[in-house]
């Protein structure tokens, strides 16, 4: 870690402290309402043919594009990302006689709105499978996996298969994680959670992905990196607990280089063909 750095959270965590509510509060807001940022793509024009539609749901418009003919899977992505952060599995699904479908969660990418809750973006999830027929399976990345589980566990998502890349194991702990990463003193994490809780209508412990995979009846890859700095790989040992779940676990790979390594791609594609 630079010197830079390590002054910038010295103050953060200082100014924390004294001002908890503050900090606690902007801490929740940018948990709940994610940046919109320029990302660069791996993947020259992967849905390039594909169909656009369009699903509303309450005020929120979601882009949902689909490449392919054959039984769908849905590709999820992360936090801060868009559709094309999965982009690598595109061609490799489509190769295997699969459809591919992807979309952009609320607030995220070309889809409207300010701010993603957790359950708003489970039940986008959950509206966009059912927009394009029964699934195959599932590709999720981040939060976007944790999204997924919300989604089977709550929101009537139906999945036989799943590969879940970087899942966090709860919600509390990820949102804890990142606010820590801000420096953000005790008391100012306190107030965070609180405003985060208030913000959903329940605790934000509910949200616990590893108590709901043991819950549900799904076939289940986890792929995780123990080099990943925003999801400790003890997620990944607490949500492979659950009872019909395969593994792969990289040294290397961090929390999104995964998405465009050839074996985890290959991995998940032979998964949801079934080897």
């Amino acid at each position: 870690m630079s010197m830079q750095r390590r002054l910038r959270l010295l103050i953060v965590r200082s100014l924390s402290s004294l001002f908890p509510g503050y900090f606690g509060a902007v801490a929740a807001r940018t948990f709940l309402r994610p940046r919109r940022t320029m990302r660069h793509h791996r993947w020259a024009s992967p849905f390039e043919g594909s169909t656009l539609a369009m699903i509303d749901l309450d005020e929120v418009r979601v882009p949902v594009w689909r490449k392919g003919s054959g039984s769908p899977v849905l590709l999820i992505h992360g936090w801060e990302q868009d559709h094309d952060a999965l982009d690598g599995f595109v061609q490799p699904l489509l190769d295997a006689s699969y459809s591919v479908v992807a979309f952009d969660l609320p607030a995220h990418g070309a889809a409207t709105g300010e701010e993603a809750p957790l359950p708003l973006m489970a039940r986008a999830i959950t509206a966009v499978a059912e927009s394009v027929g029964p699934l195959h399976g599932v590709v999720a990345h981040s939060v976007g996996g944790a999204m997924t589980v919300l989604a089977a566990r709550h929101f009537g998502l139906q999945t036989g298969k799943a590969v879940l890349i970087g899942a966090p194991s709860g919600a509390r702990a990820y949102a804890l994680a990142q606010g820590s990463r801000q420096g953000l003193s005790r008391r100012a994490l306190a107030r965070m959670e609180a405003k985060i809780s208030a913000a959903l209508d329940e605790p934000l412990e509910h949200y616990r992905v590893d108590l709901s995979l043991q819950a549900l009846d799904l076939d289940l890859l986890l792929i995780h990196a123990k080099n990943d700095s925003v999801v400790p790989f003890a997620d990944a040992t607490a949500n492979a607990t659950a009872g019909n779940t395969a593994s792969m676990w990289l040294d290397d790979g961090g929390h999104n280089r995964l998405l465009g390594d050839a074996a985890v791609i290959r991995k998940a594609v032979a998964f949801l063909g079934g080897e």
